[in-house]
């Protein structure tokens, strides 16, 4: 039997839907992070399983078995990739990086499109967790920006790639919950994105100075929107999904220092006829501090041109492909039924932890700290980097390991399925066009696109099926929603109004990109709903 074994009424659509109301108001009224929400509604959720739905304690271990399981290869891409950011930061490249985009061209649009939305949809691919809003966002102030666009144009530049940013984390965090066929699932949420990273790029010159900035800058727009979304999609359809925000973003990058040598973009992009901006909107021009210690861009870009050459070996050449995924680890999972009748096929959890993206992210930042430390550029600071790692990734990962193991506790005792039921009968054909706002709801209370792919991938995929519509497309839909809705989650707002002096001024910063956010989900809403009819 299903999940949809257990009997579909109101009283058991509202005991399923119990743990995450637990989960979402923690979050948003008691406002605790997902160290404390997280393991309180698994233990809801356990209890509802156990009262409700007839799970016994041999279900419930094999729940939370596969829940541990499932969470371990997410937090392998996330806890390296934090130490791969943190190595080039504490040798000076970060900064350097965004130093030498200020001083390739004066025309503001070409700037924001560069670092605002190329930069950031690099620093996602490789980091996450805000990265990129927290290093941009400043950058930003410091080259002259107003802090309330910085953020918010670091907020709007960020998020259409967070679904296959971090090294596809929250990628692999769905197909880890729905076991939908990668390649498909893959390129569908990269072609979906395609779209809102389009619309992202229209939305930061729109942010600066209007639909004037966009009529007289398209090609900066379009070529610079284009060719990165362009590059998000093939990379998916080689399966490539680790790289596909990081290749997207240096791509990005690239193709914007291109457009800098040329002398259209040399001069600033507001012509002098124009009235000019009030005082508060004003772009200063700044310089590196006094006394900052420059380096050249791809000195500053090294460990991610050795992560470009250990992704590629890994992937393209057979010998050290088969070499890596020679050693496996496996752990046979048994078939558990509850005592109403669902039923959790039993399968083999496997790993390859030499092979794995979070390892080929280990050797890349052994790399990078090699090459900044026989190039004089590392500060000495093994261990404190190490710390620094620990506290950030220590929270998070007890935050996505309980969530982890709460939705498969969910669907083991059928609460997944009749909150599925209900939607289904509830929405009908129509429900395409709410699958990014799951997304997006999920995101806004955990501050994740991984937790809320974790916490509602199995959901949309049970209503794909019952509604007739295919799984993989509302999945995509899903981690799309999820990804856009980095744009407004508290948490990624609150990281960039601290980090760019704005504390305390976190609903201007929501007021400045709702609008956006809105029309992006929108826009994936109609176009899923499109491809489902």
């Amino acid at each position: 039997m299903s999940a949809a074994a257990v009997h579909l009424t109101v009283a058991t659509w509202l005991w399923a839907l119990l743990p995450l109301l637990a989960l979402m108001l923690s979050m948003l009224v008691l406002r605790w992070g997902g160290k404390k929400a997280g393991p309180f509604g698994l233990a809801v959720a356990l209890l509802v399983a156990w009262m409700r739905f007839g799970a016994d304690i041999d279900v419930l271990e094999n729940a939370l078995l596969r829940g541990v399981l499932l969470s371990l290869p997410v937090l392998y891409i996330i806890i390296p990739a934090l130490l791969l950011y943190h190595v080039a930061d504490a040798a000076g490249g970060i900064r350097n990086i965004g130093w030498s985009v200020s001083q390739m061209t004066k025309n503001h649009i070409l700037q924001l499109m560069i670092l605002a939305f190329g930069f950031t949809t690099f620093l996602q691919g490789v980091a996450g967790f805000g990265v990129p809003v927290a290093v941009v966002a400043p950058l930003l102030v410091g080259i002259g920006y107003p802090p309330v666009e910085a953020v918010a144009a670091a907020l709007i530049g960020h998020a259409w790639s967070v679904s296959m940013g971090d090294m596809a984390s929250s990628f692999q965090a769905l197909l880890s919950v729905t076991r939908l066929p990668p390649h498909e699932l893959g390129v569908q949420v990269a072609l979906l994105l395609g779209a809102a990273g389009l619309a992202a790029a229209v939305s930061i010159a729109h942010l600066h100075a209007g639909w004037g900035a966009v009529a007289r800058w398209p090609a900066v727009v379009g070529v610079l929107g284009v060719v990165t979304t362009a590059a998000q999609v093939f990379l998916a359809w080689l399966d490539l999904w680790i790289v596909a925000s990081f290749g997207a973003g240096m791509l990005c990058l690239l193709a914007g220092f291109a457009m800098a040598r040329m002398a259209r973009y040399q001069g600033p992009s507001r012509p002098a006829s124009l009235p000019p901006k009030p005082e508060a909107q004003r772009v200063r021009s700044a310089l590196p501090p006094e006394g900052a210690r420059r380096m050249s861009f791809h000195l500053a870009f090294a460990p991610y041109y050795s992560l470009i050459a250990v992704v590629s070996l890994a992937t393209f050449v057979p010998a050290v492909h088969d070499a890596l995924h020679a050693w496996r680890l496996r752990v046979a999972l048994d078939e558990t039924v509850t005592r109403l009748g669902v039923v959790t096929p039993g399968e083999v959890w496997r790993l390859a932890p030499l092979g794995h993206p979070g390892a080929l992210l280990l050797y890349t930042a052994l790399v990078g700290w090699l090459f900044y430390r026989l190039n004089g550029r590392w500060p000495g600071r093994q261990a404190a980097l190490l710390r620094r790692t620990f506290q950030e990734a220590y929270p998070t990962s007890i935050g996505i390991v309980s969530m982890v193991a709460l939705a498969s506790v969910m669907t083991a005792s059928g609460m997944i399925g009749i909150l599925a039921d209900g939607a289904a009968a509830a929405t009908g054909r129509v429900f395409p066009v709410i699958s990014p706002l799951v997304g997006l709801l999920g995101c806004f209370v955990t501050g994740s696109n991984t937790n809320s792919n974790i916490l509602f991938g199995a959901f949309q995929v049970e209503v794909g099926e019952l509604i007739g519509v295919q799984p993989v497309l509302l999945a995509a839909a899903q981690s799309a929603g999820g990804s856009l809705g980095s744009m407004v989650a508290p948490a990624k707002v609150l990281v960039g109004c601290a980090t760019a002096g704005l504390a305390g001024r976190e609903g201007e910063i929501f007021r400045r990109v709702a609008g956006y956010c809105a029309v992006q989900v929108l826009l994936i809403g109609t176009l899923a709903w499109w491809l489902a009819g």
